[in-house]
């Protein structure tokens, strides 16, 4: 199995088991009011899920510039444009989702999250066997 794959089925499952435990937790209770500036508690699950996929998109894109990078094509003034209109694009979006409380930041933070410490695990993995 390649490590986008491997990364992939790892961040899913990890992501699924994050957000259904973030479930149990009362967010509300008082001892979580520090959250209430992020957004609304009640999003928290779903942020989870929605910053890991918003992090797997993102490593998508990285794939695929650096395959285009490594695989013999040069950085080309297209390969620069594209990679940085996916980071305005995923930037806008992120600032979009905030600003209309449609998510919680922290829930999305940690969604983002899971996908980059798989990310270093498997990276630092590899390495390790090579």
């Amino acid at each position: 199995m390649g490590l986008a794959k491997r990364i992939v089925k790892q961040s899913v499952i990890v992501t699924i088991i994050l957000a259904l435990l973030s479930l149990l937790v009362d967010w509300r209770a008082k001892a979580f009011l520090f959250l209430k500036p992020s957004g609304n508690p009640d999003f928290i699950p779903i942020s989870i899920v929605i910053g890991a996929l918003i992090g797997l998109v993102n490593l998508h894109g990285l794939i695929w510039s650096l395959e285009r990078l490594l695989g013999g094509q040069r950085a080309t003034g297209k390969l620069v444009f594209v990679s940085m209109f996916r980071l305005v694009i995923l930037f806008g979006l992120i600032i979009i989702l905030v600003a209309l409380k449609l998510v919680n930041l922290l829930g999305l933070v940690a969604g983002m999250t899971v996908v980059f410490v798989i990310l270093v695990k498997e990276g630092l993995k590899m390495a390790r066997q090579q």
